[in-house]
């Protein structure tokens, strides 16, 4: 009797052990962040080729997504934010003013406000600061108005060059 009882509790320790690993795991594998997010969408013509890679805010409050888009063959990049507005730059309406930080230098750039407020388009010579910054140091500081995001660098070189090579299905 004693020993059938013993038999019933480690089936039951070994089941309940077993389904807290499972648990455990799942929470593990819910936990990761990928900082760096690639999608694509391809076509056969390079014109609509589409690539495009995210940086997540860390705060939906306070944070800034980072976005670069490809389109063909022109990169874009873009600074969201998910609640309220980027504020204006010297009352204009059209303009915002972004601060790019990294452990060595800072650098504020003049970038144009799109329409509803929360989402600013990247000049040119921003972006390539950005770009040089990003892979040059291991982490980068986007500041507009009150938002505020660090990027971690750490796979931004495999990740943008992902984005930059145009689909391997329609090479010939």
């Amino acid at each position: 009797m004693a020993i059938s009882c013993f038999k019933i509790y480690t089936r039951v320790l070994s089941a309940r052990l077993g389904l807290l690993f499972f648990v455990l795991l799942l929470f593990l594998v819910g936990c990761h962040h990928e900082s760096w997010h690639c999608s694509f969408i391809r076509n056969g013509n390079l014109q609509h080729d589409l690539a495009k890679l995210t940086y997540a805010p860390s705060s939906r409050r306070k944070g800034i997504e980072f976005e670069i888009v490809r389109n063909g063959k022109e990169i874009y990049a873009y600074i969201n934010v998910k609640q309220y507005k980027i504020p204006c730059y010297h009352e204009n309406p059209y303009q915002a003013l972004i601060t790019i930080k990294t452990d060595y230098d800072i650098d504020s750039f003049v970038v144009p406000l799109l329409e509803g407020g929360q989402r600013i388009h990247l000049t040119d010579c921003c972006l390539n600061y950005l770009l040089q910054a990003l892979e040059n140091h291991p982490s980068v500081t986007l500041s507009v108005g009150s938002f505020s995001e660090t990027l971690n660098t750490k796979n931004f070189k495999y990740s943008y060059g992902k984005i930059l090579k145009r689909s391997y299905y329609f090479d010939f």
